[in-house]
């Protein structure tokens, strides 16, 4: 048997075992994140088309990092009263409601304040989705289920970033809608549905996962607590660098190459086509290699890809680095979700998880908004170097801290975290 066979068959056999719940949960995350890869293709294109230069567009990327911050703590103390299954539903259909709103209505108070809107029912979706998936798999299965979620959501942006792409070209819509806002508008009102749609799969959830996860926490282990710093510092960087760059990848490809909604939507697409299929093979990399090795140093070869982002200026280069630098970068970030996961006791899931999304969510934040005043001021550049070097500053670290750390020891705590990669 070839490994490509038994990988595939250990693969099967995985899927197989998945849960009534999780396979609900795979379905809902499809739809969600088909619905973001409109807003992904287009929200930017929308604002800059409204009358908004690229510094109030990272304002508002801003304000929706700062809602999954600010939301991030609260959202652990609702799962533990609601019950992870009720805060996934909420969340959805809070994070559906901001994207209708910033879409209906370009003005920018309201574009600000839907933006913090969406951040807030993203933090209500990030929070519980890890122990969700924790407490409804087994060990056999756990890494193929993250490795199947992420996949799965980078298939469903596929989707979304084709409608994106398309949609607005329909022959009569710009005519139809009063230009090309709002060609944009109809656009972006569609991809909100798609992702609020998700209430519905969830909403059938078994009233057994509708509640677990709820209650108090349980006393942490002594000795423990330090594993949140380098996780927490990791996310923090890697954060920090994605805010930077990864808003403003369309408007790169419009701004300096002059391309189209249309070839926006296929670049993204193809990256999701190719590090979704190259996630399916994580699970077998980690067998060999193991999952903290294979992750640092398939971002660590993602950096000169990045540098060359913000060097090029012939856009098949570009492209093609683009793809490489996406893949590498986020194609191993089911093994990194696994390995903080079982590098933490089930005590401090909600714990984890929170501090996790607070710190990314800051990082991103905070550069979101500098990099729009740096791009407007001194183009690409900058940001893609700086970039780097967090990027490579975060895996060195993370690597460092948890290299002497036992795998039996880790395998025998499952707990539960969120990937710590730099976004869809």
């Amino acid at each position: 048997m070839t490994p490509f066979v038994a990988a595939w068959d250990d693969y099967r056999d995985a899927v197989r075992r998945f849960s009534p719940a999780a396979r609900r949960l795979l379905a809902a995350e499809f739809l969600l994140w088909m619905g973001y890869g409109v807003q992904q293709v287009l929200f930017n294109l929308y604002l800059v088309e409204a009358g908004f230069g690229p510094k109030s567009v990272g304002h508002a990327i801003s304000m929706m990092g700062i809602g999954v911050a600010l939301a991030a703590l609260p959202a652990g103390r609702i799962a533990r009263r609601l019950g992870r299954g009720r805060t996934l539903l909420l969340g959805v259909l809070v994070d559906g409601l901001g994207q209708l709103a910033r879409s209906l209505f370009p003005h920018l108070g309201v574009v600000y304040a839907a933006s913090f809107v969406v951040g807030a029912g993203q933090s209500l979706i990030q929070i519980p989705t890890a122990p969700f998936m924790t407490e409804h798999s087994t060990e056999r299965e756990r890494t193929h289920l993250f490795s199947t979620m992420f996949a799965l959501a980078l298939f469903a942006g596929v989707l979304g970033s084709l409608l994106g792409g398309w949609l607005p070209r329909v022959p009569g819509l710009a005519a139809a809608a009063g230009g090309l806002v709002g060609a944009y508008r109809v656009a972006l009102v569609i991809g909100a549905l798609v992702s609020a749609s998700g209430a519905v799969v969830l909403a059938a959830l078994p009233r057994a996962a509708m509640r677990d996860g709820g209650g108090e926490p349980g006393r942490v282990p002594a000795g423990v607590r330090g594993r949140l710093v380098p996780i927490g510092v990791n996310a923090l960087l890697i954060g920090a660098g994605a805010g930077l760059v990864i808003p403003f990848m369309n408007l790169y490809f419009a701004q300096r190459f002059r391309c189209s909604s249309g070839q926006i939507g296929t670049f993204f697409s193809v990256a999701q086509i190719v590090t979704g299929v190259s996630s399916l093979a994580a699970p077998a990399l980690a067998r060999r290699f193991g999952k903290l090795r294979t992750a640092v140093w398939a971002q660590l070869l993602s950096l000169p890809f990045l540098v060359t982002l913000g060097a090029e200026y012939r856009l098949e280069v570009a492209v093609v680095a683009f793809w490489m630098r996406a893949t590498l970068m986020q194609a191993t970030t089911p093994l990194i979700n696994t390995f903080v996961m079982e590098a933490l006791p089930s005590e401090m899931r909600a714990t984890a998880t929170s501090v996790i999304v607070l710190l990314w969510n800051i990082g991103w934040a905070l550069s979101a908004t500098l990099a729009g005043t740096v791009i407007q001021r001194f183009g690409y550049e900058v940001p893609f170097y700086a970039t780097a070097m967090l990027y490579a500053v975060a895996a060195i670290y993370f690597y460092r801290s948890f290299r002497r750390m036992p795998g039996d020891a880790l395998l025998a705590q499952p707990g539960g975290a969120p990937p710590v990669a730099d976004g869809p």
